[in-house]
């Protein structure tokens, strides 16, 4: 599996941003899991200090098929919006 990591400047925010430019660009991260692609997830939104404005990444896709997506706190969803609790 693959998730997507990418954010965007908040229009709500002067800058775009709450502390300035990220120090991560949008890319394409392997997890072996969703609990991980969550964490992987987290760890981008808090090393970039982004806000919920700001997150536009979080699909999971396995192979070229969105599978579930990745909110900004971290839970996970499948694609009828029903929430995955990872065991």
């Amino acid at each position: 599996m693959n998730v997507k990591l990418s954010h965007r400047r908040n229009p709500d925010i002067s800058g775009g941003y709450w502390h300035g430019k990220p120090l991560d660009g949008k890319r394409i991260v392997p997890v072996e899991s969703l609990a991980e692609a969550s964490g992987v997830c987290l760890g981008y939104i808090d090393r970039n200090d982004l806000g919920f404005g700001n997150w536009t990444g979080g699909q999971v896709s396995d192979g070229k098929k969105q599978v579930a997506i990745v909110s900004y706190n971290g839970r996970i969803w499948d694609m009828d919006g029903k929430e995955i609790i990872p065991t």
